[in-house]
């Protein structure tokens, strides 16, 4: 027994004289999420803040027009429905006019109308350093029930402008100027 009285002390001052500090493991920690922060922000900047888009950029950003026309429709649908609360058709709104380049409002058509054949008629072209313009070619189908309320066959091919622009962004603490691209007059 007198044994282990005098071992255990000593395992005691072993084990705090040889372990490990957890601070210095807490602060190479720090410092590597400080430099994966830093790469990603680098990353993000190189991308998205460059002065000119290349082909491929440009090809993406008329992909995601297309995209943010059917996103519109869909937009248009909840504003539309009559069985949707308030709430979410203000919320549908506020959503479709983001779409937009500021100024331009969300257009109005019936119930039931769908976006159809969304096609690229001009590709994306520079304007200036910070914007390039071009236009989407699209077919507007109206619901069977509307056609039929005021005698319509089809709603017929509209054209939206597309841009793609320079726009503030807030990332964290730090704000940067993208590319992003938004849809313009729809006739």
């Amino acid at each position: 027994m007198k044994r282990i009285v005098k071992i255990l002390p000593l395992i005691l001052i072993y084990l705090i004289v040889c372990a490990k500090s957890c601070d210095n493991n807490e602060q190479s920690t720090l410092e590597f999420e400080r430099y994966k922060a830093t790469n990603v922000k680098d990353s993000i900047t190189s991308v998205f803040e460059s002065n000119t888009l290349n082909q491929n950029e440009l090809k993406a950003f008329e992909t995601m027009a297309r995209l943010k026309l059917n996103d519109l429709a869909d937009y248009l649908k909840i504003m539309n429905d009559s069985s949707a609360e308030k709430t979410f058709k203000e919320k549908a709104r506020e959503m479709a006019t983001a779409l937009f380049i500021p100024g331009k409002k969300v257009p109005e058509y019936p119930p039931g109308t769908v976006f159809d054949s969304i096609r690229v008629c001009l590709e994306l072209q520079a304007v200036s350093d910070s914007l390039y313009s071009g236009q989407l070619g699209f077919s507007v189908k109206l619901s069977p029930f509307y056609q039929v309320k005021r005698n319509i066959t089809d709603a017929g091919t509209r054209i939206v402008d597309i841009f793609a622009l320079k726009q503030k962004k807030v990332f964290g603490r730090d704000t940067l100027k993208i590319w992003n691209v938004l849809l313009g007059d729809i006739r």
